[in-house]
């Protein structure tokens, strides 16, 4: 056995080398075949049993044979695991034989020195080669099953099976090794030095365990063995050199090697002490990444091993970021800079945040936060956005110094306009996260936060003097110690150690105090008590020694000179006390909160722009900071609430529920529970709705429907909104009371339970005491009681009062005593309230409403309105019905309807003359003439139909005998359907004819019949019937519209104008007879208010008859342009409102909507972006009047300001979004360059091109339109976006899309070159049709390459501001004759614009728009 020993194992740089025999190196004798491995692991077996490791000398073979096998069947799997478990197993042995042979201070002979080495080297090679090879074997299947996943094919085997746990025995392998590197292994080799190619073996497979293994939580005891054999092998083999270089390599190649090596590297130098590993390795990182920094996967790998080694390892980071900054902070890679940004912050997180630092570590630390404060303007949108979040984990962390707050704040306001969506959230957050984590106090309120602090600076003054005054007091009794003290003192001294030589006092008390309450004596000229003291605390000082020896004479100057420098040291040199300092501080304190408040309460004007971003990640932010700074009572924070009230109208559910969940959270959140919570949450809703304006006012019903329906609002809470509403809640103020009136209202729209059980309370109040002080109530409350009415419920009716009902009576007579209550403010809205309820919880309800006019004519003079012999015809035919009087004329009988004095209202005037009357109660019988008619319209229109409805529906029952037939007819029963909308609905089928009346049809002939019978009674009898109430009174009506000169009264002419148009919507023919005079009040009149009203019944108007209103829309449009905010404001929100519910035909007018996106009123601008975001939705309106849109605001005469038109179509254009759309948009603005003629106007075209985005076909759109804008290329702007087309298109494009590009860029390129001969044929044909020959070159060199701009001209806002007399209007290209392009060639550019602007995705509805424009 020796004889086979007698060799040396040389380990080979390749497997093959083993095959070769030289000299008494080892070699392998055999390789055995798949058949023999079996029976020789067997062996193998045996002989590991029988615990001797050198049977590997006999068997090496065979374990060669295993690894050196391609094969990769189950067999071959098979004996790899059997060779690893018997090789494991064999290394365990040799561990066991190792240990005690290298411990024994006798060294082991040089034969068995040399078996020992053989062994160890070839159990070593072999176990390390096995496992590479199970490592490539399992590698190779994951692999394999990737691709077969991302192919989709059918399930394969899982071959992983086969390797039952082999992480954890790869793991248990690390460990051995370990195990035996911690035997003196170099004691092997002679000299005492281990070979490199053994170390480099052992460390290799370590090596290939990070590059293989990706780090978990349940494997990190794996990385960190594998850091345990690096430590051994650096420490005792010399492998110090390859390691930085081998983890360089890993680093560099593998992506989830970075958290393990730095795990590792930390755990080199906790364990070990190897400090100078990650020096080298920051310095070849350094000097890799300024070889090839635009490699992204090298510097991500690299970025993310130097992250999350300072996120663990702070401290050991701090020396190296210097140079980290100075190498990678300006270079090109964001990823880097990202790197030692985070690697900054985590530096200042771990290490820096001690109030303890030393003036070399705060340097450091401010120099770091600086370097992360100047890149949140960083070039990157990412490094940005990552240097906010670094900022907002600071701050969460409390690691931002004070210093620090207001500029880091700033700066991330100024990043809320940023271009990116991703950093304009970081920023939001980030300023929520200051407001939220803020040092100074829960109620950021500016105006409080200045009241506290001008009190404090009052505070501080007032000390100040105060301390001024003692210490000059202090200093003159210094000075005067001499000539007034001295002299009185002295004999007190004198006397004193006379009687008292020597004296003895206790040490109770300090020397400091002491000395402090000698002054006091001295100010009130007690002198005896202070010499007492001074001689004590001369006693204290232990200094009554030196006294007792002097002479009496000396002993009275020492005591003198004492006193002096007591008094001195009292006074001392003070500026200022501790109270002072501490004042100091809560100054400074209060000034820092408002630099705070005041830099957030700047943020808010930008958040709001923010609600109505198109990226709904803005919109989620905006709502979350509002919430927040609400919380914190930030100025600004309340308009932004009640602006986000109207996302509870947005068509996408996220916004919905974001709006719902904000304010829930600042109403409905407290630290309360049961009764306190209830009082809380109802405090929280007064107060926001007292702020709420009057246009969210719907948005706030809808939110608190949702919340009784989700009971958010339960009966707790509803039960403290009527103990406030009815003022038994103890300290309940008026104003708090109608607030929960106004609280119970919305929410008893989503449950009518909520009235009805507490009816008679209600109308207790209604009629009580209460509301004579205060007519809202009464107001309040008759809106409250219409709610009972439950309206989700299916029942045919519900019960109404009765006329000559007691409540009744008593609510006409408080309306009467309010009609004639001259101090009354809202009496239109009391008088709603009124009609509303009578119309809608009243029998005969137009009785009722009747009588209170008539009455009122009544309780006028008899000479008002009317005769006496019409006044009595009046109570006639109230008795019998049966007189038919002519109808009144428009008789002069309202005598001077302009206000009066005092004195001539009341007076009466001499017998025979007509009686005067004050206006407003003129002004208010109008209105309620006006809102009379709407609810009784509404009434026959609703209330009557389905009542009559209802009828013939039980009559049809009765006569059903069939069970069957019943339950169908039922089944036709609808409720809430107008007679108006029944007669729209069946008008489009009445003319098909049917070939046998079936149940459907008589059921539809029924509801046709009951419409007809409501129409006729709207249209024929409520205005034109003679014995009609409406038509003897809207003749005067009209007369006052017809006078505004000599009915002067501005609120009379408001109330007539307003009914006028109330009139106008029952009846068609009373609409079409009116409508001019309507128009020319609008057109004519100066009063804003009355001008705001007619544009509102216009609206109104429209919904009712659509077709008469229709030629007029454009008296509509032409408000857009007036210089009043408010009626401009009320112009837009009506338009938008008819637009989107399609009661207006979208035209070339809208181009008016367009130029309110650049209005000076924000609501307006708000307004009109929602307004086109939501019609973008519709089908393709926006798309079909976008060249109309393009050509009107680019119309030279408008004069429209070149910015003002830069953003309106930004705006526009980017809510075009579809690529077929965008490919024809790109089309028709080309062909629009050979028909404009101003500069300005092909800066304008080019400048929209550039707006939107390019796929392949829609740049293959600009290449085969080249010669339309060929010579306009010339011009400097114009070339310049085209070529930002161009480069934005480049980015991250396609290889097509690229070649399409620069195709597309070298035709641009062939338009600048200067040609010679004759002028190409396009620039012929565009020529004669008028446009600009091509342009000289500027001779000034600015900036052009083509003429000078036209000079702006200033824009006037007017009624005609938008002239269609531009020859590329869309108007004027539709009607050009089809002849003349025959004749005139040059024109068929004109006429391909024109029919390209009518093509569009809705081919049928365009042409039917067509054929309408044309026959009118």
């Amino acid at each position: 056995m020796d004889q086979t020993r007698d060799f040396q194992f040389i380990l080979p740089l390749s497997s093959n080398d083993l095959l070769n025999s030289r000299g008494d190196q080892y070699y392998v004798q055999q390789i055995y075949s798949a058949n023999e491995i079996p029976q020789k692991l067997l062996l193998c077996k045996q002989k590991v049993h029988q615990r001797d490791p050198f049977y590997i000398f006999e068997h090496f073979d065979t374990y060669y044979s295993i690894i050196e096998s391609n094969a990769n069947d189950t067999a071959a799997i098979q004996n790899l695991m059997r060779a690893f478990d018997l090789l494991y197993l064999t290394v365990d042995k040799l561990g066991e034989k190792l240990s005690p042979l290298l411990a024994t201070t006798e060294p082991p002979s040089a034969q068995e020195r040399g078996q020992y080495l053989n062994l160890t080297k070839m159990t070593i090679y072999l176990m390390v080669n096995t496992v590479k090879r199970i490592d490539k074997v399992v590698h190779q299947t994951l692999k394999d099953q990737q691709m077969n996943q991302q192919k989709k094919r059918g399930k394969q085997p899982d071959t992983l099976e086969k390797y039952p746990d082999w992480d954890v025995r790869r793991g248990k392998f690390l460990v051995q090794l370990y195990n035996i590197l911690q035997c003196p292994l170099e004691m092997l080799w002679s000299p005492p030095v281990a070979e490199e190619s053994f170390v480099t073996m052992l460390c290799d497979i370590c090596y290939r365990t990070l590059e293989v293994v990706t780090p978990r939580a349940d494997n990190r005891h794996v990385i960190d063995t594998v850091f345990q054999i690096f430590g051994t092998a650096i420490k005792r083999y010399n492998h110090a050199m390859t390691f930085p270089v081998r983890i360089l390599q890993i680093l560099r190649s593998t992506e989830h090697a970075s958290a393990g090596v730095a795990n590792g590297i930390l755990l080199l130098h906790e364990e070990f002490g190897i400090s100078t590993v990650f020096a080298i390795l920051v310095k070849n990182i350094v000097d890799a990444l300024k070889l090839d920094s635009s490699d992204s996967a090298v510097s991500k790998n690299f970025s993310s091993f130097l992250t999350d080694f300072a996120n663990i390892a702070p401290k050991l980071m701090i020396p190296h970021l210097s140079k980290l900054g100075d190498e990678f902070l300006d270079c090109e890679s964001h990823m880097l800079r990202n790197c030692v940004l985070q690697i900054m912050a985590d530096a200042v997180l771990g290490e820096l945040t001690s109030e303890d630092l030393d003036d070399e570590m705060k340097e450091a630390r401010n120099e770091f936060l600086d370097n992360l404060l100047a890149h949140v303007n960083d070039i990157s949108a990412h490094v940005r956005a990552k240097v906010l979040n670094l900022w907002h984990h600071l701050k969460e962390q409390h690691a931002i110094p004070l210093s620090f707050l207001v500029k880091v704040l700033t700066e991330a306001v100024c990043r809320l306009e940023d271009k990116s969506s991703i950093v304009r959230k970081a920023s939001i957050q980030l300023i929520k996260a200051f407001l939220e984590n803020n040092p100074y106090s829960g109620n950021l309120t500016l105006e409080e936060l200045i009241k506290k602090h001008e009190k404090e600076v009052e505070v501080m003054e007032k000390l100040g003097e105060e301390l001024d005054a003692e210490r000059q007091a202090n200093e003159k009794l210094n000075n005067d110690f001499e000539t007034t003290i001295a002299p009185l003192l002295l004999p007190i001294i004198e006397e004193n150690l006379r009687e008292f030589p020597t004296m003895t006092f206790d040490k109770d008390e300090e020397y400091e105090a002491l000395v402090g309450k000698i002054l006091p004596l001295l100010r009130e000229e007690n002198y005896k008590d202070a010499f007492v003291l001074v001689r004590k605390a001369d006693f204290v000082n232990d200094q009554q020694n030196l006294s007792e020896i002097l002479q009496p004479e000396e002993r009275c100057v020492y005591f003198l000179a004492l006193c002096k420098t007591f008094l001195s040291l009292a006074i001392g040199p003070k500026d200022s006390t501790e109270e002072m300092q501490k004042q100091i501080k809560t100054v400074e304190f209060l000034k820092d909160s408002i630099d705070f408040a005041n830099v957030v309460t700047q943020a808010m004007p930008k958040i709001h722009e923010m609600l109505l971003s198109k990226t709904n990640t803005d919109v989620f932010e905006a709502v979350d900071l509002f919430t927040t700074g609400y919380q914190f009572a930030i100025r600004g924070t309340e308009t932004g609430m009640q602006r986000a009230l109207h996302l509870v109208w947005s068509s996408d559910k996220e916004k919905k529920d974001a709006c719902s969940n904000a304010y829930r959270k600042i109403l409905f959140t407290t630290d309360l529970t049961n009764r306190p919570h209830a009082i809380k949450v109802v405090q929280n809703l007064s107060k926001f709705l007292g702020e709420v304006e009057y246009g969210h006012y719907t948005a706030m019903e809808q939110l608190m429907a949702e919340w009784v329906e989700s009971e958010d609002i339960d009966g707790l809470i509803i039960q403290v909104l009527f103990e406030r509403f009815t003022m038994k809640l103890e300290g309940t103020t008026p104003n708090e009371s109608r607030l929960a009136l106004q609280l119970l209202i919305m929410a008893s729209q989503a449950k009518s339970s909520i009235v009805s059980a507490n009816r008679q309370l209600i109308e207790d109040i209604c009629i009580g005491e209460r509301v004579r002080r205060d007519p809202r109530i009464f107001s309040g409350c008759l809106q409250l009681l219409v709610n009972s009415i439950d309206a989700n419920n299916n029942a045919k009716f519900y019960r109404r009062h009765a006329t000559d009902a007691e409540f009744v009576k008593q609510i006409t007579k408080l309306f009467f005593n309010f009609f004639f209550y001259s101090k009354l403010t809202d009496f239109d809205g009391l008088a709603m309230s009124v009609l509303e309820y009578f119309y809608r919880m009243c029998q005969a309800p137009d009785e009722l409403a009747q009588n209170i006019i008539v009455e009122l004519i009544r309780r006028f003079n008899a000479q008002w309105l009317m005769t006496k012999d019409d006044l009595k015809q009046i109570d006639t035919e109230e008795d019998n019905q049966a007189v038919d009087e002519p109808r009144l004329t428009q008789v002069t009988d309202i005598p001077y309807s302009q206000t009066l004095p005092p004195q001539t209202q009341s007076q009466t005037l001499m017998p025979g003359e007509p009686s005067q009357i004050p206006v407003y109660l003129v002004s208010r019988f109008i209105f309620c003439i006006g809102y009379m008619t709407i609810k009784e319209m509404i009434f026959l229109d609703m209330d009557v139909y389905n009542n009559l409805k209802y009828r013939e529906e039980l009559t049809a029952l009765e006569e059903k005998k069939n069970k069957k037939d019943a339950v169908n007819a039922l089944r036709r029963q609808t409720m809430n359907v107008s007679a108006m909308e029944v007669r729209k609905r069946l008008s489009g089928v009445a003319a098909e004819p049917q070939q046998e009346p079936d149940d459907d049809l008589v059921g539809a002939t029924a509801e046709d019949n009951i419409a007809e019978e409501i129409h006729a009674i709207c249209e024929d009898m409520l205005l034109y019937e003679p014995i009609a109430l409406l038509s003897r009174l809207y003749p005067i009506i009209i007369d006052i519209c017809k006078r505004p000169g000599e009915y002067r009264n501005q609120q009379l002419q408001q109330a007539a104008t307003l009914t006028l148009a109330r009139l106008m919507t029952v009846s068609s023919k009373f609409c079409e007879t009116n409508m001019s005079f309507l128009m020319n009040i609008l057109n004519l009149t100066k009063n804003i208010k009355i001008k705001c009203n007619t544009v509102v019944g216009l609206s109104d108007l429209t919904f009712r008859f659509p077709n008469i209103i229709e030629p007029w829309t454009g008296h509509l449009y032409s408000q857009l342009h007036e210089e009043n905010t408010e009626l401009r404001l009320t112009a837009v929100k009506m338009l938008s409102h008819l637009i989107l519910h399609e009661m207006i035909r979208v035209k070339g007018q809208i181009a008016d909507m367009a130029m309110c996106i650049v209005d000076e009123n924000d609501e307006i601008r708000n307004i009109t972006k929602q307004f086109f975001k939501e019609i973008a939705n519709k089908s393709n309106i926006l798309y079909n009047v976008l060249p109309d849109i393009i050509s009107k605001l680019g119309d030279i005469n408008l004069n429209l300001e070149e910015d003002k038109y830069r953003t309106i179509m930004r705006y526009i254009l980017g809510l075009i979004q579809k690529d077929r759309q965008i490919e024809t948009l790109v089309e028709k603005l080309c062909l629009r360059f050979p028909l404009t003629r101003a500069e300005r106007q092909w800066r304008d075209i080019a400048f929209c091109l550039s707006l939107l985005s390019y796929n392949d076909r829609s740049i293959k759109k600009l290449i085969d339109n080249v010669q339309h804008f060929r010579d306009k290329v010339q011009v400097d702007e114009v070339y310049q976006s085209f070529k930002l087309i161009i480069s934005n298109t480049s980015k991250l494009a396609k290889p097509e899309l690229k070649a399409v590009v620069t195709e597309f860029e070298a035709r641009l390129n062939e338009c600048l070159q200067v040609q010679d001969g004759a002028e190409p044929a396009t620039q012929a044909d565009e020529t004669r049709l008028g446009a600009t020959s091509k342009p000289k070159p500027n001779p000034k060199g600015k900036n052009q390459r083509g003429r000078t701009p036209a000079k702006k001209a200033p824009q006037r806002r007017g009624r005609n501001a938008l002239p269609n007399s531009d020859e590329d209007s869309s108007n004027s290209s539709d009607e050009a004759p089809a002849s003349r392009s025959r004749r005139a060639p040059a024109k068929s550019k004109k006429q391909q614009l024109s029919s390209s602007d009518e093509e569009s995705e809705d081919e049928p509805q365009a042409t039917q728009n067509r054929s309408e424009r044309r026959k009118r």
